[in-house]
């Protein structure tokens, strides 16, 4: 009998605490909340002795910010992989929310989601969008090889709205024994091919084929590198120079035989014998650096690019170079999509390919929205991933944000942080005229709006987390040299205001010139 009540109280204790975590943890969907309580009355949270209401442990709840996946399901279909993403930002606090709702703190999209609705102009104030608009003059494949003028992207053309154009490239160039690529205008199908082996009536892009690329352990190579955009005005962009990603063919690559796609198509990130070009394994003596310890990636790159006779500096110019060169020619186009009073809602990331060739000239293919970070068992690609969207969550200042607490710079950054004190004319010039550009940076000149602009400035300074400006400055004592850049183009007022006051910072302190 003793032991039939015992059984009896142990079923009923087991029940009890099913319930208890149950209260605690089951998704309540109506709110869109993963861990709402689902009990009518007060309940017990571990730990703690003293019974919470409902309403407040969903106040508790409910305080976390809430992220939005745009179009989940579909992007899961598609292969894009979530799974970095949401580990960063449940490690940030978020919450995961159902994406048909509206109340969220951030959208995290794949795919841009101003196609339909005009969400550019219903974000509010206090929401952040992982796209901007506009970004397809840059992540479109047409829109950036085939219009021209930019120095890193090989001779492209539109077929066959551009056919003609082609063929007067072809005309002019006889002598040149040139291959040609042909690609889809979407993201597969890439082939290389011979002039009479072309498609001239297929919608495709036909681009010069980079014929002598570099190759690393006879395998074509291609660099992949992280550019971050937190404002389009003033244009704010971020370079992640030590932390690109490299990609190889699968196949050994062989100049006389394009048969084979994978000779040529660098798609081959996570193929570890793909990959010992550039794992190191530095002697100690007699002992071997243990494994920790090795380099790999882009730092172990680096190391064999200098050992084989390539200025790792002239590598990561050009990088810069290129960046600067595409955003100086679209620039105009984007801000014009931008509605001015939700600049600064939205920011994205983006990977750009190079392709080197044996000189290690850097060439320009293309730049992708919002690039997949897939799923890897290699702890380094895991780290890298990991610690590439944080960097991400850091600068646009999502990973401050918290429910109900506004995080934008104006409330953690003083005016007095703006001000500068290096402009003996602000201070010793009893007749200052605001007209005067030599004023413009006074105190007593700047409008609330650029006071708000320069605090976003440094709040993105202080929470950069490894990246670099891509329109940095320079010391004065600098300008000698031959590497130098002088800003000398048209990206508005804005621009010229915070480029110079960051040349003034610069002056005073190196933190401030890259």
């Amino acid at each position: 009998m003793i032991m039939v009540w015992m059984l009896r109280w142990m079923i009923l204790v087991q029940v009890l605490s099913v319930t208890f975590l149950l209260c605690l943890t089951y998704p309540d969907k109506q709110n869109g909340n993963h861990f709402a309580p689902m009990c009518s009355k007060g309940e017990y949270i571990t730990g703690h002795h003293t019974p919470l209401s409902t309403d407040l442990v969903r106040g508790i709840v409910n305080s976390r910010p809430v992220v939005n996946f745009y179009r989940l399901i579909t992007s899961l279909k598609r292969g894009y992989s979530l799974t970095h993403a949401l580990n960063i930002f449940h490690m940030l606090g978020f919450v995961h929310q159902e994406s048909h709702r509206t109340q969220w703190d951030v959208l995290w999209a794949h795919e841009s989601p101003f196609i339909s609705g005009n969400l550019t102009n219903k974000v509010h104030h206090n929401q952040k969008v992982s796209q901007v608009p506009g970004m397809q003059q840059i992540t479109h494949k047409a829109k950036l090889t085939t219009q021209g003028g930019l120095k890193y992207v090989p001779k492209s053309f539109l077929i066959p709205q551009q056919k003609l154009n082609f063929l007067e490239e072809v005309k002019k160039n006889k002598h040149k024994n040139r291959l040609w690529m042909q690609k889809n205008i979407e993201h597969r199908g890439n082939q290389v091919k011979k002039l009479q082996e072309l498609d001239l009536n297929k919608e495709s892009i036909i681009q010069e084929y980079i014929s002598n690329p570099y190759l690393a352990q006879g395998r074509k190579m291609s660099l992949g590198i992280y550019v971050i955009v937190t404002s389009i005005d003033p244009l704010r962009v971020y370079i992640m120079d030590t932390k690109y990603i490299i990609r190889c063919s699968t196949k050994l690559y062989d100049p006389e035989d394009f048969s084979d796609p994978r000779t040529y198509i660098t798609d081959g990130i996570f193929d570890q014998s793909n990959s010992d070009h550039f794992r190191l394994e530095l002697d100690k003596g007699k002992d071997q650096i243990p494994l920790k310890y090795k380099y790999k990636g882009a730092p172990a790159a680096n190391v064999v690019f200098a050992r084989e006779g390539y200025d790792t500096y002239w590598i990561q110019s050009q990088l810069y170079d290129a960046v600067r060169d595409v955003f100086e020619q679209k620039w105009s186009s984007i801000k014009r999509i931008i509605n001015p009073t939700k600049r600064d809602s939205f920011f994205c990331i983006t990977r750009w390919d190079f392709v080197p060739d044996e000189d290690f000239n850097l060439h320009l293919l293309e730049a992708n929205m919002s690039p997949n970070m897939p799923d890897a068992e290699h702890p380094f690609y895991v780290s890298f991933f990991t610690s590439t969207l944080y960097s991400l969550l850091r600068i646009s200042g999502v990973g401050d944000i918290r429910k109900n607490n506004s995080t934008r710079p104006s409330y953690i950054i003083r005016d007095s942080d703006v001000m500068l004190n290096s402009i003996p004319s602000c201070y010793n010039s009893s007749n200052i005229s605001c007209d005067n550009e030599e004023y413009l940076l006074c105190p007593q000149c700047m409008t609330k709006s650029q006071i708000e602009m320069l605090k976003a400035l440094v709040f993105e300074h202080l929470n950069r987390h490894g990246v670099k400006r891509v329109f940095h400055t320079q010391r004065m004592d600098d300008f000698s040299s031959n590497n130098t850049q002088r800003v000398n183009i048209n990206l508005g007022s804005s621009f010229d205001l915070y480029h110079d006051w960051l040349s003034h910072k610069c002056q005073l302190d190196m933190y401030w010139c890259y």
